[in-house]
């Protein structure tokens, strides 16, 4: 899909949304040049009435196709400010992320571009949130935010430090770290998350590949995305569709699987999930394929087996 008939669907899309529900449908195959367009004005707006909302998958996939040209052009050797791109690292729930360099500093960075940011106002918003939360945390293991600004189409993106290293489970589990140095590996750690406790964010979406072991042994932690200060207020119909569409529920805390406010006590759950991991090789809990419910029926009503156990099965 060409960006041109992307804005036209669009256009047709915020139209047609602040009509009255049964005149949305006439006044979009009224106003479409063809039924193809009409189709995806349609489906878009199906889904923007359904309880998910807007974000929701077939829209992100709708909305991936379209801006595929344009982030097509973020290329090697493309330019963003003083950087120049190398190639691209990875996609998450929010942007994409690529591996750029500053030539005249002889350094590297991650910029990270917001993806879809046409779509919602909302994710524009979470966007410039990740972006201040940064920059209010200055840790030796938290990625530092370096710059910010906008593309020439508008299109949001900030400058970080760049980590090279691996997942913190994958870091462990190479080395075959002993008890001890797990510990002393996964002090910093918890250190980083109290200072931004301490500064008033909640990560909210604590895992091992959110922390990254750099080759000679420093941690970072990394993605704010949906990190949130302690002095906002959301509505819960928010949290519940932010917080289940992007966290990862095998690391998430009851609370948050029940769509409720997550505070400082989630990341502390979180945490423990980690070390839990590092320390057995395995989850405290499978909820792998299983939903919201029952996930949080399994955590509720059953205790994970004590760490010590399984450790002593492994060994056997």
């Amino acid at each position: 899909m060409d960006s041109e008939r992307w804005q036209k669907i669009l256009e047709l899309f915020h139209a047609a949304a602040d009509l009255p529900v049964e005149r949305q449908e006439e006044a979009v195959r009224a106003a479409s040049p063809d039924e193809a367009t009409a189709g995806e004005v349609l489906r878009l707006l199906k889904n923007d009435q359904a309880e998910a909302g807007l974000l929701d998958l077939p829209v992100s996939e709708l909305a991936r196709d379209a801006l595929e040209g344009m982030a097509g052009e973020l290329i090697a050797g493309k330019k963003i400010g003083s950087y120049r791109i190398e190639r691209m690292l990875g996609e998450g729930g929010m942007g994409t992320v690529f591996l750029a360099s500053r030539p005249d500093l002889e350094a590297a960075a991650a910029i990270k571009v917001l993806r879809d940011a046409w779509v919602s106002p909302a994710r524009r918003k979470r966007f410039a949130l990740e972006q201040r939360t940064l920059a209010r945390l200055n840790h030796p293991n938290i990625a530092r935010l370096l710059d910010a600004d906008t593309l020439g189409n508008g299109t949001p993106y900030f400058v970080m430090e760049y980590v090279d290293g691996e997942p913190l489970d994958a870091y462990c589990a190479g080395k075959k770290l002993p008890v001890a140095a797990v510990l002393r590996l996964f002090r910093p750690v918890c250190e980083a998350v109290q200072y931004a406790h301490q500064n008033m964010v909640i990560h909210r979406d604590l895992k091992p590949s959110n922390i990254l072991v750099t080759r000679d042994g420093a941690v970072k932690l990394l993605d704010f995305g949906i990190a949130k200060h302690m002095n906002e207020i959301e509505m819960p119909a928010e949290q519940t569709r932010t917080g289940m569409r992007m966290l990862t529920p095998a690391y998430a805390s009851p609370e948050q699987v029940m769509g409720e406010a997550a505070g400082v006590g989630s990341d502390v759950y979180s945490l423990g999930v980690i070390l839990y991991q590092l320390l057995t090789g395995r989850l405290p809990y499978d909820v792998g394929g299983r939903g919201p419910g029952e996930a949080l029926d399994l955590i509720l009503r059953s205790d994970p087996v004590r760490p010590s156990l399984v450790a002593r099965r492994v060994r056997e």
